[in-house]
């Protein structure tokens, strides 16, 4: 996962210091758009949030705790994904992701996922992985049914994203699950 070439117009890279002033101007560009569903844009408010996020990434990844990938679409950070844990007792692992507004509609998320689901299940060994969407956010929800994860449940009153209470959508795949998708 250090460095994927997920197709010929999508790569996965760790995200390194030098990404920090690309990755902070693509969210504050995002800042209203990814704000809608997200609470990091609006917290990240200088040079050194981005920065730190990309520390924090890194070490997490050293410690074996979990990453966050950037996600370059034709040579262009478009966005970014992560393993925003990793249970290695349980064997499993939640997937974040966010994209640009200008990255959207271009079927890049479904793409990353399915690598990173590669990657966990085969790579890592993981036994489950779940992603988890805002109830409200359809476009977010399309990627774990386009990929066949199971939808687990509702979580009601989940997250709070500026001043609204989001209840959030669960799905999972296990991995016999995925490797039987056909």
């Amino acid at each position: 996962m250090l460095n994927n070439q997920v197709n010929e117009d999508i790569m996965l890279s760790l995200l390194e210091e030098n990404d920090t002033q690309t990755l902070f101007n693509l969210v504050t560009v995002n800042k209203v758009f990814l704000g809608n569903w997200l609470n990091f844009p609006s917290v990240t408010n200088k040079l050194e949030d981005s920065k730190y996020f990309i520390q924090r990434s890194l070490f997490r990844f050293v410690n074996r705790e979990g990453f966050w990938v950037g996600i370059w679409y034709k040579g262009n950070l478009a966005g970014s994904a992560g393993f925003l844990y990793f249970d290695w007792k349980v064997k499993k692992t939640e997937i974040g992701y966010w994209l640009g507004e200008a990255y959207t509609g271009k079927g890049i998320m479904t793409s990353v996922c399915a690598a990173m689901a590669d990657y966990a299940f085969n790579e890592l060994e993981l036994n489950k992985i779940e992603i988890k969407t805002a109830v409200k956010n359809s476009r977010s929800a399309a990627i774990p049914k386009k990929l066949r994860f199971k939808h687990e449940g509702t979580i009601r009153a989940d997250e709070v994203i500026g001043d609204i209470l989001h209840d959030r959508e669960v799905y999972g795949m296990l991995r016999g699950e995925w490797e039987s998708r056909g």
